[in-house]
């Protein structure tokens, strides 16, 4: 589809847009079903502003011939009843439906602010070939090969064998209580005191603990803080509550907080959303310096912070992480934690620690959206963490998991072109790389696919465009041969790119300084 405008015309420049694509659907250029380009793209294609798009798209919508949803994009409906002749839909008054349109549930939607679609598609795309058991660099899910089977069902044998029908019961909503005391003892051991039960809330993961703090927090249009890059599970969800997200970039020390200062001389965020520990995707964490600056800017600014410790215990030097909550008495914080990334992905058990005034609110929400987690999970997790095989299991996790980073991180050096830079983590599950020139790692991705490496593609971890020429790597998912072997492939195919440009190595004009 090509748009012409002209700047010159009376006409306004997003009503031309909107004719154009309104003439190509009545003359079946467009049809039903067919996804248009999301506005940042469309508006450098036509060379406007994104808001020029996003308007002519708005006027489309009302007239029912497209249709947006959050994490979709937005589509083309077809031609109104009666054929291209017809009169336009204007938008139905509710004293005078208009009988002729057919239902569609699309109607029904609620339309979100952002019509870019869900950046989890750069990771799907169209027409990919995939080389057989290819090397997986790519998603942050633990190894599947390193669970702990035989331990995990001897505790649930132990649970079903006590006989207690309990087990079986709806739970309460904040979650089994034995197992919220053992959490709230795993805690104290990272510096977090004082913290009652009754501010431990058993959730279905961290993912589920952040839906939640969206539900209670978030109307249409409130900014919330992201890092940049960030992790885009989060933006999705922060995205469907309605927020405008506002990103705020990290470096080697994590959060640049004079980025932050700066955001709030002109906005008041309903929160921060920050990741101090390993962040995913980069594997950086806030140094120590700005973690005491940023508690300061959050008193003076009345700034609260959420967060996300999704995989804090994976680390493979030095003690544990201390998280903000354990600095922060002044209840302006809210931790979250995860079994997903330690444990179990399937078994859909996290925590979140909230302030005393919150408790009700969320307590009254989690009943009113799914009751409560399982109680049969939470009672042999209990078992599992209490009898100390978590202990074990994450030491030995620990182990493993440390010598594929090294691994990974030796390739890189070895066969990574120097001008590339990448992030070198202490624990987690991911790094980050920038690749110099102007390489685009979507379309390394596709290639790399069809050769048999996977990894993420960069643009897919930022709020609001950006990452072309950077990529996420996983390196818990395989052994260390199969890590080297993974990142030798990806070094030549980059090189290829580079050597048949024939262009300088420089790092990418919107590289994050991270060396």
């Amino acid at each position: 589809m090509e748009i012409r405008v002209d700047k010159r015309a009376p006409e306004a420049l997003y009503e031309q847009i909107a004719g154009a694509i309104r003439r190509a659907i009545l003359d079946a250029d467009l049809t039903p079903g067919t996804r248009l380009p999301a506005t940042r793209t469309l508006a450098a294609q036509i060379g406007v502003h994104r808001n020029t798009v996003v308007a002519a798209y708005r006027r489309l919508e009302e007239e029912g011939l497209l249709r947006s949803s959050v994490g979709a994009g937005t589509f083309v409906c077809g031609p109104p009843v009666g054929g291209p002749d017809a009169e336009i839909a204007r938008p139905r008054s509710p004293h005078r439906p208009d009988e002729e349109l057919p239902f569609s549930w699309q109607r029904l939607l609620r339309r979100s602010p952002e019509i870019d679609p869900d950046p989890m598609e750069l990771l799907r795309p169209s027409h990919l070939h995939m080389a057989s058991a290819p090397i997986l660099l790519n998603g942050a899910v633990p190894d599947s090969r390193q669970f702990p089977m035989d331990e995990f069902a001897a505790c649930v044998q132990e649970v079903l064998g006590e006989a207690d029908p309990q087990v079986l019961e709806y739970g309460p909503p904040e979650g089994y209580e034995a197992l919220r005391a053992w959490l709230g003892g795993w805690l104290q051991e990272t510096g977090v005191g004082g913290v009652s039960n009754s501010r431990v809330f058993i959730v279905s993961g961290s993912q589920h603990g952040i839906d939640l703090i969206a539900r209670l927090v978030i109307a249409p249009g409130d900014a919330v803080v992201v890092e940049s890059p960030t992790y885009s599970g989060a933006t999705v969800v922060l995205r469907e509550a309605g927020a405008r997200l506002i990103p705020v970039p990290v470096d080697a020390d994590g959060l640049r907080l004079d980025h932050l200062e700066t955001c709030l001389e002109r906005e008041r965020p309903k929160f921060l959303y920050i990741m101090p520990c390993y962040q995913n995707p980069t594997g950086v964490s806030l140094s120590s310096a700005r973690r005491i600056e940023l508690l300061r800017i959050a008193r003076r600014a009345r700034l609260a912070i959420v967060e996300d410790h999704y995989h804090s215990a994976l680390h493979y030097s030095g003690a544990a992480p201390r998280p903000l909550l354990a600095d922060e008495p002044q209840g302006q914080v809210i931790h979250l934690g995860t079994f997903s990334k330690i444990l179990f992905p399937g078994l859909r058990l996290g925590w979140m620690v909230v302030p005393e005034e919150l408790r009700r609110s969320v307590r009254r929400l989690r009943w009113a959206t799914d009751l409560s987690s399982g109680m049969l999970a939470q009672r042999v997790m209990e078992r599992f963490c209490r009898s100390g095989r978590l202990a074990n299991h994450l030491e030995r996790l620990r182990q493993i998991n440390g010598e594929r980073l090294r691994a990974m991180l030796q390739a890189l050096d070895k066969h990574f072109p120097p001008e590339a830079r990448w992030t070198r983590p202490s624990g987690g599950m991911t790094l980050w790389a920038e690749l110099p020139g102007t390489i685009d790692t979507l379309e390394l991705f596709r290639a790399a696919a069809a050769r048999g490496v996977l990894f993420t593609p960069g643009r897919a971890f930022y709020a609001n465009g950006g990452g072309q020429s950077a990529m996420r790597l996983t390196f818990i998912r395989e052994g260390e041969g199969r890590i080297r072997r993974g990142i030798a492939l990806l070094g030549e195919m980059i090189r290829e790119r580079l050597d048949a440009r024939g262009e300088a190595t420089d790092p990418p004009a919107d590289a994050v300084p991270f060396l």
